[in-house]
């Protein structure tokens, strides 16, 4: 083979060679894979012409191009978080979050303190985001910041704390008011970290610990003033109690000695009866009798009472004498 040949050949596969690499420049140009979640922004001599769905597109060449747009996510590795900022020609139409680091904020009681806060968006109409804003996930974290620090400007450092739930309702009603008009939805806004300076954090635990200190002497002594009350209640009661029992059982003694003098009445009564019958035809009463049973029974208690006493009997005669005798004197 000759060098000639030799040379047509070369110059053939390097014209074949340059002719793929056109070929495929163009289908490079022409063809657009577009994947799910995602669009494109078609620009037609710079002017926007129509958005791309996912799916394969053919373009013009050198007419037709997709209009790129600044971008950044977050990207994790090793529990260290890094921002990733890229020019992409897609627009992603998943959910987004913007991770924000602490931003200093003065609240309405002058204290700087630092905020933790995050964001949620979604981007709804991929023409406005593009051409509403330049920098769509600068725009949205420079908005949340404002709009954050104009919040905490009206709530003291407690307030801050108390009320996370009405700071990110608030800041999302205001974030929202700007986003809508780049094509974009807030889903959700969050607080998830407040932290003071160190000496405002000393305070406030020193305060916390007295609180709960003051609190437990009020339960304590409320404890103690009911232990009282439940104490006293109990000592009345019982005092209450005795009385009632002391009166009861006088007033049964009082109605067993009523019932026991009725009982000894009837029995004498019957006694006595019993008597006027037995002697009713001699001329003896009843009356005499008796008062002679209760002299004869006085006299042999008086006998059994001491062993030294004597009794004498003195006839009734000699006494009427005795009587008579004093009276003529």
């Amino acid at each position: 083979m000759s060098s000639s040949t030799t040379g047509q050949w070369v110059g053939g596969y390097v014209a074949l060679f340059i002719v793929l690499i056109i070929i495929w420049i163009l289908i490079a140009k022409c063809c657009r894979i577009v994947r799910h979640t995602e669009v494109m922004v078609l620009e037609r001599w710079g002017k926007y012409k129509k958005t791309l769905l996912p799916g394969v597109h053919v373009l013009v060449p050198f007419i037709d191009s997709p209009r790129k747009v600044h971008w950044r996510y977050p990207q994790t590795s090793n529990n260290f978080s890094v921002i990733i900022r890229e020019e992409t020609e897609r627009v992603d139409m998943r959910e987004h979050v913007i991770v924000f680091g602490s931003q200093p904020v003065i609240s309405r009681d002058t204290v700087a303190i630092k905020i933790d806060a995050l964001v949620y968006y979604q981007i709804i109409d991929p023409k406005l985001a593009v051409y509403s804003i330049q920098n769509l996930p600068d725009a949205i974290e420079l908005l949340t910041q404002t709009s954050l620090r104009n919040i905490m400007a009206n709530l003291t450092l407690d307030d801050s704390f108390s009320s996370r739930e009405l700071i990110n309702s608030e800041l999302k009603q205001q974030i929202e008011r700007d986003a809508n008009r780049w094509g974009v939805i807030i889903h959700r806004c969050e607080v998830f970290n407040i932290s003071p300076p160190d000496d405002i954090l000393g305070a406030m635990e020193y305060q916390i610990r007295e609180e709960r200190e003051r609190r437990a002497t009020i339960l304590l002594a409320d404890g103690e003033r009911e232990s009282e009350i439940i104490r006293s209640r109990g000592t009345a009661a019982q005092i209450v109690l005795l009385a009632e029992g002391a009166r009861t059982s006088k007033i049964q003694q009082a109605k067993g000695l009523a019932e026991a003098k009725i009982l000894i009445s009837k029995a004498e009564a019957r006694s006595v009866t019993a008597i006027r019958e037995a002697i009713q035809g001699s001329n003896i009463k009843a009356t005499d009798y008796l008062m002679t049973v209760q002299y004869l029974r006085a006299l042999t208690n008086a006998l059994n009472s001491s062993s030294n006493s004597s009794l004498v009997l003195v006839p009734q005669e000699i006494l009427d004498e005795l009587g008579q005798i004093t009276q003529r004197k």
